[in-house]
């Protein structure tokens, strides 16, 4: 027996047509919303890879992963041309640590294997992952400390 019922989609506030456990959700679910205090151009890009995820488009997906780890790295001062050193860059700098390092380097690695002809497929696992690396990434980057920085200023310090 079907069941039917109508919820408020977490997103976008709007109503949701949902059957039995969300086999079918109308209209389809969006994409969870980026954190405001990340930079414009980087959100837009984010956006583009959580639509990609959403409509089952997983090589997009972590193509467009790649591409926010890297235009983070070169917002937070890395002057090397390749993704590969300009996270090794921000590592040796200080301002990632080595654990985000390997996050952004898996990012890497699988949005490398989306981008080339030849390499390895991209599954929803692999899209899925990717996706959360790279928005966890930017937390670390922008988030945080902004959060931290507006704790500082409203306790005066």
């Amino acid at each position: 027996m079907e069941e039917w019922w109508i919820g408020v989609c977490n997103g976008c506030h709007e109503p949701s047509l949902v059957r039995n456990n969300g086999d079918v959700i109308f209209p389809e679910p969006l994409p969870s919303p980026t954190d405001p205090l990340i930079p414009e151009d980087l959100a837009a890009d984010l956006d583009e890879a959580k639509k990609c995820f959403s409509t089952s488009c997983y090589r997009a997906c972590a193509a467009m992963a790649r591409r926010v780890v890297q235009m983070a790295c070169i917002c937070k001062g890395a002057k090397k041309e390749r993704l590969v050193d300009q996270v090794s860059e921000l590592a040796h700098a200080g301002v990632i640590t080595k654990d985000i390092e390997e996050w952004a380097t898996v990012v890497r690695w699988i949005g490398n294997d989306a981008a080339h002809p030849g390499k390895e497929s991209v599954k929803e696992e692999d899209a899925e992952d990717c996706l959360k690396l790279a928005e966890q990434f930017l937390h670390v980057l922008f988030v945080t400390p902004a959060i931290a920085k507006a704790r500082r200023a409203a306790k005066g310090k």
